[in-house]
Formats: C-alpha cells, sequence, structure tokens
C-alpha cells in the first residue's frame, strides 16, 4: 500500500523504548513527519518525552503545530455551527474523521490534522442538509449539476472563510463501485449518542469508524499518509473491547469489500504490529474475489481506478454513457477551478487534455480487467 516510512518515525509510532538519535536522523524525521501528516503528533510524543531533540527539530515541529492547530480550531469552530444547523432543522448528523476521530484516538480535537469537514448523513435527507448548509454559506461545487447524487457517495460544498471550507455529506461510508452496497441502516441502527466539538451528535459504532477507515485507506491508495494507519492502529488498541468483529464481517460481506479491508488491515498491521484476531483476516482472505479487484488493487497502475470500476458496474447503455461523458467533460466552472485555467483557448486545451486522460486510463483498465488470470 505504501513504501516504508523514516525509521526513526516509525520507531516513534511503534513506541520501541527511548528515542535516541543524532541531529540528522531528528530532521530526516521531522521532514518525514511532514509528509505524513504527522507534525504535530511528533511534538506532542517529544514534548512528553524527555529526549534530546535538535533546537532547529524542535521549533520547526512547534511552528508547524502551531498552523495545524490553528487550522483545526477553524475546522471545529465550523463544525459546531454546522452540527446546531443540523440539529436545529431536526436532521441526522455522525461527523466523520477529522475532530471527531481526533476526539475519540487523541483526546483532543485539534490534535489530528484535517484537510475537511465530513458527515455521515441519510441519504434521504442530503437536500435538506443541502439547504442547511447553503443557508451557513456553503455552495455546491459538482462536475455538472446532479452527477454527485447520481453517481458519486458524497456531494462538496464550499465556503470561503478561513482560507476555504470543504464539507462533504456522505450517504454511505464505502466507496464506487460498492457504495451502494453497504446497509447503511444497520450502520445507522448501531450508532450511539454523543458529542463532537462540544454538540451533540451521533458516533458510529466502533466496527463502522473502523470499516470506514479502512476503505478510506484503499480508496486514496498509494498516496495515504501514515497518519491514516495511525488511525486504525489506535482504534484497534483502545476500542478492542468494544470492536464487534463478526458486526464487521457482516458488513464487509454485505458490499463485498471484504478484499478491500483485509488489504488496508494487514497494511496497517504490517508497519505497526496491530493486534488483530487471525479469525478476522482469516475469514478476510477466504472471501470470494469481485469482478473488479484486479482494477481497483493500488498497484494497478491506473488512474481513476474507481470511476472505471464504477462505469462497469453501472447497468444499462443509456446510464453508463452519461456518467461517462459528464466525467469526461465537466462544466466550464469545474475545470477552470480543478485545472487552473481561464479564458476560451486555454479552457479547451484543458478539456482537450482531461478527455485524453480519461481514454487512455480508460483503456489502460479495461485491458487490466479484460486479461486472463
Amino acid at each position: 500500500m505504501r513504501s516504508e516510512p523514516d525509521r526513526l518515525l516509525l520507531s516513534a509510532l511503534r513506541g520501541d523504548g527511548a528515542l535516541s538519535a543524532d541531529a540528522e536522523d531528528w530532521r530526516s524525521a521531522a521532514a518525514a513527519a511532514q509528509a505524513e501528516g504527522l507534525e504535530l503528533w511528533l511534538y506532542r510524543r517529544i514534548a512528553r518525552s524527555e529526549v534530546s531533540v535538535p533546537d532547529d527539530v524542535r521549533a520547526r515541529l512547534a511552528e508547524a503545530g502551531a498552523h495545524l492547530t490553528a487550522r483545526a480550531l477553524a475546522l471545529a469552530a465550523e463544525l459546531s455551527g454546522i452540527i446546531r444547523a443540523l440539529t436545529a432543522a431536526g436532521l441526522t448528523c455522525a461527523p466523520l474523521r477529522g475532530a471527531a476521530l481526533a476526539e475519540r484516538l487523541y483526546d483532543d480535537p485539534c490534535a489530528r490534522p484535517a484537510g475537511d469537514i465530513d458527515l455521515l448523513v441519510r441519504r434521504g435527507e442530503v437536500d435538506a442538509v443541502v439547504a442547511v448548509l447553503a443557508a451557513c454559506g456553503f455552495r455546491a461545487f459538482d462536475r455538472r449539476p446532479g452527477f454527485a447524487r447520481e453517481f458519486s457517495y458524497t456531494l462538496e460544498l464550499v465556503r470561503d472563510a478561513h482560507g476555504g471550507i470543504v464539507v462533504e455529506p456522505h450517504w454511505t461510508l464505502a466507496y464506487p463501485p460498492f457504495s451502494d452496497a453497504l446497509d447503511m441502516d444497520r450502520v445507522w441502527a448501531r450508532c450511539r449518542a454523543g458529542h463532537v466539538v462540544g454538540e451533540a451528535a451521533l458516533l458510529l459504532a466502533p466496527e463502522a469508524t473502523l470499516l470506514n477507515l479502512c476503505l478510506h485507506l484503499v480508496h486514496k491508495a498509494p498516496d495515504v499518509p501514515l497518519l491514516w494507519l495511525l488511525d486504525v492502529d489506535r482504534l484497534v488498541r483502545r476500542e478492542a473491547d468494544g470492536i464487534d468483529w463478526d458486526e464487521l464481517l457482516a458488513l464487509a460481506h454485505g458490499a463485498r469489500v471484504e478484499r478491500q479491508v483485509a488489504m488496508a488491515l494487514r497494511g496497517v498491521a504490517a508497519l505497526l504490529a496491530t493486534p488483530l484476531p487471525p479469525r478476522v483476516l482469516a475469514t478476510l482472505d477466504s472471501a470470494s474475489a469481485t469482478p473488479f479487484d484486479r482494477l481497483l488493487d493500488a498497484d494497478a497502475g491506473v488512474d481513476g481506478r474507481e470511476s472505471l470500476a464504477l462505469l462497469f458496474a453501472l447497468p444499462g447503455v443509456r446510464r453508463r454513457a452519461r456518467y461517462a461523458a459528464r466525467l469526461m467533460f465537466p462544466t466550464p466552472d469545474f475545470m477552470m477551478a480543478e485545472y487552473g485555467v481561464s479564458g476560451p483557448r486555454a479552457l479547451a486545451l484543458a478539456y482537450g487534455r482531461r478527455a485524453r486522460h480519461v481514454v487512455w486510463q480508460g483503456l489502460k483498465g479495461t485491458a487490466r480487467l479484460l486479461r486472463p488470470q
């Protein structure tokens, strides 16, 4: 799933005794921590210990930590207002990752960096949620109007505040082409009442949280920061007694994502020695392969592999054609924001580049999918 991380940083994550290293090793670890989303974690780890760290490394981590904390505070304030607004409208909401995960796994809403605000909402309430977010100043950002609602697993709404705030209301914990296969009624039934950033909100059951973290790892692979693997490790260690492993297996089996969950768990365990029940891994490994496993493999070398898998999974030629056309030719506003271009000529060239890229990746993915085993 990823290359081997910095030795000293990995040793710190594993808790391998005293962290003794020379100045250059610490500088290398600090640079790696930046790439892995772990600067704030490493700074707090150092602050809690008596380890000797070069002053320049400590200052660098402290400065980065201050910026990350400020961003986390801004996101927490936004999340607090969103939860209040949704609650006032009588809408259900379960915050995902971000501050919710930081509080749950790191005991501080500012302890884990996040780029946006992810929420789990009921699919039947999506339009009402969008209306509430619009009243809070957020505007929808989509390839084409209605594209995400029909073909995706989340919407994207943005607001020009605090350097830009993105809110993504998800209606499933899975990703294409399995988004609609996950039994979300089952997930909602096991949520419990709790608090996030001081506001009353629903909290996912441990096994649902673990499922989402595993699928998110595979969804973003191979470009996943070590922070996301640490999330899985901490959840398993902290909530081992509360995880219903049979429920995790049932959810994964129903959505046919056992192979993906197994890949994520084994990748985390290989790096961080996460204690996982052998029977769970054995059950996940024994699951039947899906037609899309080879295409969805992070090593497939295909950009947009989930989009291509969804194309093949969609029923009906017309729906596939509509999906492909909207994927290849988004609105000009989307193209200008996505490619950073302006003007008719630059926009036309961007459309051309996108079309060539999508077609080429589609051909590569199709060849891989149809290749004899």
